[in-house]
């Protein structure tokens, strides 16, 4: 799927006109038009527009249909456990989110490190 495809899709989809759609997002419906067909590519500031009038994540508006959790992560005890960090308060999340992050970057490193 391409941004093109996914903005038509999604428009038709919320039953929006492309004039009304143009009107919203502030661009001449002609280039609404040729967005769709592939023709032009909007600016990131359009792109973001977009997405909040037809209420979809960027993501989904250029690269399709979003996957969830399940599906995009293979290992059931991972997922488990981000459900679970889920229920903790913001403080804690946060903790998790850094140590994370501090695990990844320590492990890149040790692979760029070792011959």
């Amino acid at each position: 799927m391409n941004f093109a495809f996914n903005l038509k899709a999604l428009r038709t989809e919320k039953k929006i006109s492309q004039e009304e759609l143009a009107s919203k997002i502030g661009v001449h419906p002609n280039h609404l038009s040729r967005y769709e067909r592939g023709l032009a590519s909007p600016s990131i500031e359009v792109v973001q527009k977009i997405s909040e009038v037809l209420e979809v994540s960027i993501d989904q508006l250029v690269f399709g249909k979003e996957q969830n959790i399940e599906t995009a992560i293979s290992d059931r005890e991972l997922i488990s456990l981000f459900k679970k960090i889920q229920l903790l308060s913001d403080k804690q999340k946060e903790m998790v989110k850094e140590f994370l992050s501090s695990y990844v970057i320590k492990t890149n490193l040790q692979q760029q490190l070792t011959p």
